[in-house]
């Protein structure tokens, strides 16, 4: 018998479960806190994770849990709104091994996959064929095929392509008593389970029939409870096999599914259409369905405000006008370029003639409709991307009506806030058909503000009910929504909802409190009034988050930091696929240990460094994650603390004074190299201070740049009369390894008529913020803004070509000094390829270049990336005549300073950089190699056969 004990319990589960699955089993505090969370407003920690590996794993782990009587919940990318993917039990996660896709059939357009695949990914590897998986979600980017298949998703053309159960052939599901079936047929012995279910259901809904026609409304877009209505009405392949799509994992788990695949549109183009006021936007739905698009989507003004705020998006923004109160964005497929313009030119037209919206926007450019749909999809994010405690939250953003009642049914909306006083909400939408995503702003740390969610829910289901539609339109019931199933099909449905779960699930072992026995939407909330935030006092300046904790606690849990085909965001998870090494997980772990909720024991529980360890402080959750949730910055404060209870290693307080030891031995060079590139210094290296003895470290030149700029005699300070001046800030890796960059950096400034300045500086300090060394960041930092302000508050420009020293001055001296001074110095920095760009944009310059012609292809440096793009760097050596150049989709090089030296890393370092990067530099063809970040170069070197250069010295390489 299994124990009584609830912890001997958990411990007797583990290691049973140990014993009999090859996959990974964690019942550790860490693991527990880390999917205690979705991208829901609740929190339950589980019993413990298991990530099988294939579906002997999941029958395994079935089974012990029916022998010890402890519930599953079936989990992807953890990206719901409803706490769907949270429970009590044992969490399984497919999302790390079973992400198999086989049996594709680009001709009978099907495909065999498991649940855990992402759905870009699997769309990513059907291209060629020419096919894709329809459903498209605002978070195909992570969002797995079974959580689809959960909550049988929808996404922005289901007017088009219907929902993920439109698309299902075939599903493959393990029951509760650890049996296998199969829908719509099965020859394995689990057919006869398989039959009597079928027998049940089927006498269940045929007892209900008459409230299933009276009470299921009779919209596209319902996704309440079990599909019923669809056994009932629509005797389609899956058969009773259809329930299983929106039944949120309650009763059983998916290992398997066979899918429709459906040829890739041709062509496609978008019109925007601008409002000046919201409800005019909506009135306008019915109009534009006449035209037959495959898409109508709302964006709201607060989402256009996020957007310009976002350093990402910010620079393509240009279609929104101050006016634009609401766009909605129509989008067209056609087979052919000529046909898709006639439509759309058609309707931009009519649009004119019956005087819709003020504005009227052809969109044909694929990058211009790419910016407008990454807005919207990133349209959750963005609007939970300010600071504080007040929040627009997703609890009534679900709901869906008849699209041409989508008008009014947002005005009566609009009063109900109005009545519980709330001023702010954002809304966006489905408009096509009739989904309505608002969010209200509330403080669910406030039991006022918990109060008025119930109260707005209870009276937002009455209206929806109302109207004729929907409570829940696309995200599923979970722990949100299922209380209010009654109310919107009757006591008899919700009865008989109850019966097919035992039909499939006697014991309830799957997914308990959902869509069957639910509990109020109150309860498991992330916050709730008992929540408490302990503050810490900090190195760093947090105050424009309210404090680290509160900085942590934006992450919303949407995980686009799971993406893998795009970005750089979270370079370590891109390799190990485990959400461990997510910006996600590492806020959570963050949030959880400065909080009272005591799974965590503050920012010195050792469990901390495993989640931390594998943060790269790449910078690039800074603006990739939507919140703007900065793990590099919390890591370092996370370090400078660590530091002071559990000390530094040999090796991390080698890298921090890296700087300072290169400024020693570089005045024996030769001798130094000789020295730290043999074998023995390796070797010592590697056994001391944990610098991996395979990869060499970098050489010092013989001669450094200052040597060579005294020689020249430039000015290293501001002079009388000094015409048109610009301060070049002389990274340590220039000045001391590759002077060849710094001398281009200047070659390249005075060509575009800068006289330039090299003032003495100390080294810039990242090495020292990035291993946690605060305190004597500070000093650097104080050092070299008194040294720069003169400058800056002449408004003369302080420019860099190392991103990652460059950006300390611009992103965190701010933050370490908290000056008014280290604000002004921020302000005037800038990398070398905006000032070019700048300068040559106003036409009052002439750049004399040679008649070369070269073929580039471009890495950055994440920091450069994160801070400011690559579209700067794109710009400048397009300027060069004859220069084809093209950025590499390459993520992170993993070297991260000195991440990639390190033994414990190595191995890691270069599979991030096998990810995307090196693939692209072997496969360059002809093209020749642009690098901008020195740790990439280094990294690039080491595991490619190309020796890449600075992107400024093939543009100096140009000049005559």
């Amino acid at each position: 018998m299994p124990p009584t004990d609830q912890t001997a319990r958990a411990d007797a589960l583990c290691r049973d479960l140990g014993s009999r699955i090859s996959g990974a089993v964690r019942f550790d505090r860490l693991y527990r806190t880390l999917y205690a969370t979705d991208a829901s407003i609740y929190e339950i920690v589980p019993t413990g994770v298991v990530l099988p590996r294939d579906v002997d794993d999941v029958i395994a782990t079935v089974n012990c849990c029916r022998k010890y009587d402890v519930p599953m919940v079936a989990r992807g990318g953890g990206t719901g709104l409803t706490g769907g993917a949270i429970g009590g039990g044992v969490l399984i996660d497919f999302s790390r091994f079973m992400t198999g896709v086989w049996e594709v059939d680009p001709d009978g357009r099907s495909v065999r996959v498991h649940p855990g695949v992402v759905l870009d990914e699997l769309n990513a590897q059907l291209v060629e064929h020419g096919v894709f998986f329809a459903p498209d979600l605002s978070t195909s980017s992570r969002a797995t095929i079974g959580g689809m298949i959960a909550n049988n998703a929808c996404g922005a053309h289901s007017v088009l392509f219907g929902r993920t159960v439109d698309h299902v052939v075939e599903l493959t599901v393990v029951l509760s008593d650890g049996s296998v079936v199969r829908w719509p047929h099965d020859q394995t012995n689990g057919d006869g389970r398989r039959a009597e279910i079928d027998r049940q259901v089927n006498d269940i809904v045929t007892g209900v029939c008459d409230d299933i026609r009276a009470r299921y409304p009779n919209i596209l877009r319902k996704n309440g409870g079990y599909a019923l209505d669809r056994v009932l009405g629509v005797r389609d392949r899956l058969g009773v096999g259809t329930l299983i799509c929106g039944s949120e994992g309650t009763l059983g788990v998916v290992v398997e599914a066979r899918l429709k695949l459906t040829n890739v549109p041709r062509c496609r183009g978008l019109v925007l259409v601008h409002f000046d006021d919201l409800f005019a936007a909506l009135d306008a739905t019915p109009v534009f369905l006449e035209y037959e698009p495959a898409a109508i989507e709302l964006i709201d003004r607060l989402i256009m405000e996020a957007a310009l705020r976002d350093p990402s998006l910010k620079g393509d923004l240009g279609f929104v006008t101050p006016q634009t109160q609401a766009i909605m964005a129509i989008e067209w497929f056609a087979d052919t370029e000529a046909d898709l313009r006639d439509r759309i030119n058609g309707f931009v037209d009519d649009m004119g003639r019956r005087s819709i919206g003020f504005l009227r926007q052809p969109m044909f450019d694929l990058r211009q409709q790419h910016t407008v749909w990454e807005m919207r999809k990133r349209g959750l994010g963005l609007l939970m991307s300010r600071a504080g405690d007040v929040q627009p939250y997703a609890f009534v953003e679900d709901s869906a009506v008849p699209p041409e009642r989508l008008g009014s049914y947002i005005r009566e909306f609009r009063t109900i806030l109005d009545e519980e006083d709330i001023p702010e909400a954002a809304y966006y939408a489905h408009a096509s058909v009739g989904v309505i995503h608002v969010r209200p702003a509330l403080n669910l740390k406030s039991a006022r503000d918990i109060s008025r969610m119930q109260s707005i829910a209870d009276r937002v289901s009455d209206l929806a009910l109302r109207y004729g539609g929907a409570m829940t339109g696309e995200h599923g019931d979970g722990l949100l929504r299922s209380c209010w199933l009654e109310k919107m099909y009757g006591r008899r449905i919700v009865d008989a909802f109850g019966r097919v779960k035992n039909a499939f699930d006697p014991q309830g072992l799957f997914n308990p409190g959902k869509i069957v026995d639910p509990l109020p939407m109150t309860e498991h909330l992330r916050y709730g009034s008992d929540h408490e935030t302990i503050q810490i006092k900090t190195g760093l300046d947090f105050s424009p988050h309210s404090g680290l904790a509160s900085l942590a606690n934006m992450c919303s849990g949407v995980g686009q930091c799971r993406q893998k085909l795009v970005g750089t965001m979270c370079p370590s998870f891109q390799a190990t696929g485990d959400e461990m090494h997510t910006t996600r997980a590492r806020a959570n772990a963050l949030r959880s240990a400065l909080s009272n909720r005591g799974l965590m024991d503050g920012l010195d529980d050792r469990a901390l460094d495993e989640v931390m360890d594998l943060c790269l402080q790449c910078k690039a959750c800074k603006t990739e994650c939507p919140t703007g949730v900065d793990m590099g910055r919390m890591k370092s404060e996370w370090l400078s603390r660590r530091h002071q209870t559990v000390g530094m290693s040999p090796g991390n307080r080698a890298a921090a004074h890296a700087p300072r030891f290169l400024a020693m031995v570089s005045r024996v060079p030769r001798l130094a190299n000789l020295v730290m590139q043999s074998r023995p210094a390796r070797g010592w290296a590697e056994k001391r201070l944990g610098f991996d003895r395979r990869i060499r470290p970098p050489r010092l030149a013989t001669k450094t740049f200052r040597q060579w700029w005294r020689q020249r005699r430039g000015p290293e300070h501001l002079q009388p009369g000094l015409a048109n001046p610009v301060v070049y800030l002389v990274d340590t890796w220039a000045n001391f390894c590759t002077p060849s960059v710094a001398i281009a950096t200047v070659r390249v400034l005075e060509s575009v008529g800068f006289q330039v300045i090299v003032p003495v500086l100390e080294c810039c300090g990242r090495t020292l913020i990035s291993q946690g060394l605060l305190c004597e960041a500070k000093t650097a930092a104080t050092a070299n803004v008194s040294r720069l302000l003169p400058y800056a508050k002449r408004d003369i420009s302080i420019v860099g070509s190392e991103p990652g020293c460059l950006f300390t001055l611009a992103d965190e001296y701010p933050a370490l000094l908290g000056s008014t001074a280290a604000a002004v110095v921020a302000s005037r920095v800038e990398m070398i390829e905006t000032l070019v760009t700048r300068v040559a944009k106003t036409g009052d310059i002439s750049i004399p270049f040679n008649e070369q012609t070269i073929c580039l292809k471009l890495h950055g440096h994440c920091h450069q990336k994160a801070m400011i793009g690559m579209q700067d760097a794109l710009e400048m050596l397009r300027l060069i005549p004859h220069c084809q150049v093209a950025e590499i989709n390459s993520g992170c090089c993993g070297m991260a300073g000195s991440f990639g030296h390190e033994v414990a890393h190595y191995d890691i370092a270069k599979t991030i950089g096998e990810q995307r990067l090196f693939p692209a530099i072997r496969q360059r063809g002809t093209c020749d190699i642009a690098v901008w970040g020195f740790s990439c170069r280094c990294q690039i070197a080491h595991h490619t056969d190309v020796t890449p250069r600075h992107g400024v010295e093939w543009f100096a390489d140009a000049l005559r």
